[in-house]
């Protein structure tokens, strides 16, 4: 994998390869099932805990996919994002440079959407709703 810069905090440092740039960048884009492919690929080359951080942000990816996925799969959507959610919650913050505090805040409202949707109080999943990925600043070291 190669380097793209190192992001520090107080609680870790870690360098973001070009490829989970990408996979970040087709979650930010709406890419959803492209960004299931990547993030999986990732965590299945990385190393305990970065493997089930990875992969929890692959069942996210997946779940948001089930928006398009045979005309809107709700069901689906809601139980991916659910156990996506659940796994994420276990990584601290800035685990691999990703900054996921108002991410994780917005999850919960995807989810009630999802279960609007579901019971048929809206006709299509308000995607304005969506989270976005972020990344640690990355501080000056001069």
């Amino acid at each position: 994998m190669s380097r793209a810069r190192t992001s520090r905090n107080s609680a870790m440092s870690y360098e973001i390869t070009d490829e989970l740039r990408h996979a970040v960048k087709l979650f930010n884009r709406w890419q959803f099932e492209e960004a299931t492919k990547a993030f999986t690929a990732l965590s299945e080359a990385a190393d305990s805990p970065e493997k089930d951080f990875l992969a929890s942000i692959a069942l996210l990816a997946s779940g948001f996919f089930r928006i398009w996925h045979n005309g809107g799969e709700p069901n689906a959507m809601v139980d991916y994002i659910n156990r996506g959610h659940d796994e994420l919650k276990s990584h601290p913050h800035g685990t691999m440079g990703l900054d996921l505090r108002e991410f994780d805040r917005g999850v919960p409202a995807c989810i009630e959407e999802a279960r609007r949707w579901r019971r048929g109080e809206s006709e299509i999943f308000n995607r304005d709703f969506i989270p976005r990925i972020e990344y640690i600043p990355v501080e000056d070291e001069a």
